[in-house]
């Protein structure tokens, strides 16, 4: 029997995504597709050209019609809104949810209004949901029903330094990330320094060390090393669709050659299928993940021995939002891991 799955939020994209994806997964079929923008039914195709032909509607959002007929549900909506509906959600019995905002991603609700500006109104059931970071946070996205899928910047510098946190080699302070995304992280509202004549040829940073995944970021970081990381992140907005191409310089609590990083990195890689290690001297390219649920990683020391040099790409809206959300579902569901996904 197939997984009844229903998406909350399909025209933005991230929803798209999802739905492309799942339209080709073995295991599961697509049963609500809902949009807080609609005011009637409209056909898929006729609201997103990608799926014409599809029999399939896209509702005006009704979280009661959705639940009757679906085990699964995805939502891929602002910041602020799956908080309100996650508690409804779980009630049904049997009912999962893999939420792709930042609702349910941080610990502390103190820590969501610091870094989104919102008070909470489901903080208890952040300590319940699993974060979504697959290849580190398996057996808790398997045992849960509630999935906070990670943020696209935290999933590539995440991936990037996790054998480094997890083997307490991180310093403390110092460690630097500088990261470039392509225009679909920043969503599918309309804004006027998002237009084409303002991106096209440029490059710019935003949110210097001020970006609301830091705390995502440090939080994560602290729990796989157990004790604070703190970092100084600068985000760039490049002018491409899609893709993510983090830089991360690593200060090491001790010297490392390169054969020892590099051996480090394959005792905790080595037989990820998503993961792929670039051999010495060769680095990512985004041309070469997009449109895939795959993470590049390429890595250094430098000539000190002292801090690592990492640059990790994936795509933001495959591995750093639906390709991942799906992978969660799989976990969700005991699948294979990568069924449904383009390596």
């Amino acid at each position: 029997m197939k997984i009844k799955i229903g998406i909350i939020g399909v025209t933005g994209y991230a929803g798209q995504e999802l739905l492309r994806i799942l339209l080709r997964h073995p295991a599961v079929s697509v049963e609500y597709l809902g949009s807080s923008r609609l005011k009637s039914p409209a056909p898929v195709g006729d609201l997103l050209p990608a799926f014409r032909g599809e029999d399939l509607k896209v509702h005006p959002l009704k979280l009661k019609s959705a639940l009757e007929t679906c085990d699964l549900l995805f939502l891929a909506l602002p910041h602020g809104a799956a908080m309100n509906m996650a508690p409804e959600i779980l009630k049904k019995k049997g009912a999962r949810l893999v939420d792709l905002s930042a609702d349910f991603r941080l610990r502390s609700a103190g820590r969501y209004l610091q870094a989104y500006h919102l008070k909470h109104t489901a903080s208890s059931l952040l300590r319940q949901a699993a974060y979504g970071l697959a290849e580190w946070n398996r057996a808790e996205v398997h045992r849960s029903r509630l999935v906070a899928n990670p943020g696209c910047y935290p999933t590539a510098v995440l991936l990037g330094l996790a054998p480094l946190a997890k083997e307490r080699l991180l310093k403390r302070e110092g460690l630097i990330v500088d990261a470039k995304s392509g225009v679909t992280g920043a969503g599918r509202s309309v804004k006027e320094d998002l237009l084409f004549s303002e991106i096209n040829e440029d490059l710019r940073a935003y949110r210097v060390n001020t970006h609301q995944h830091i705390p995502e970021m440090e939080q994560e970081l602290e729990r796989l090393s157990g004790t604070p990381i703190r970092m100084t992140f600068i985000p760039h907005l490049v002018p491409l669709n899609r893709g993510l191409y983090a830089t991360l310089y690593a200060p090491l609590s001790r010297s490392l050659t390169n054969k020892q990083l590099r051996s480090l990195y394959r005792k905790w890689y080595g037989k990820e299928p998503l993961i792929g290690l670039l051999p010495e001297g060769v680095w990512p390219q985004i041309k070469s993940v997009a449109g895939s649920n795959r993470c590049e990683i390429g890595l250094q020391m430098d000539l000190r021995g002292q801090r690592a040099l990492i640059i990790a790409a994936i795509d933001n809206l495959g591995k750093g939002a639906a390709g991942q959300a799906v992978q969660n579902m799989n976990l969700l569901y005991g699948l294979e891991e990568t069924e449904g996904l383009i390596r």
